[in-house]
């Protein structure tokens, strides 16, 4: 398919779904929860069957390995778990840290270079741009609150 094509295509879907929540914003929304929810549920299932699964391998290695009790088995391979978490939760934290401060960052620069004082942008407006700007979003509410709750 050439990208002319598929470029018609891809606009033809974005109008249709942008049709179908404008008419039917209920049933789009219940539909995307409902998908999200039934992801989520599934991937936390799964999450716990690895997790058990990693588990019960450690368990079998271990007592092999170094022929402890049951009891021994299950505090090595708890203590072992605990290890692995904290390790994770650490790079996740130096990774969080690092993306932070990385927007914190480009915010300070967004903010420097676009000083936005609304006082002065609505001094600025012409008067018919001041009225768009007060009825097109009252006309929008209005529709909504009339046609969709």
């Amino acid at each position: 398919m050439d990208p002319s094509k598929r470029w018609r295509y891809l606009k033809i879907w974005a109008l249709i779904s942008l049709a179908l929540i404008v008419l039917f914003p209920d049933v789009v929304f219940d539909t995307t929860t409902s998908i999200l929810g039934f992801l989520f549920d599934h991937l936390v299932e799964f999450g716990h069957i690895l997790f058990e699964s990693v588990e019960m391998v450690l368990d079998h290695v271990i007592e092999h390995l170094f022929e402890t009790d049951l009891h021994s088995t299950q505090t090595i391979v708890f203590y072992v778990l605990l290890s692995i978490a904290l390790y994770c939760l650490y790079r996740l934290g130096r990774v969080a840290l690092r993306v932070y401060r990385r927007c914190s960052f480009a915010w300070d620069e967004f903010r420097t270079e676009h000083q936005l004082n609304p006082a002065d942008y609505w001094r600025r407006l012409s008067p018919f741009e001041k009225i768009k700007l007060i009825v097109i979003p009252m006309a929008l509410i209005y529709l909504y609150v009339t046609f969709f709750v």
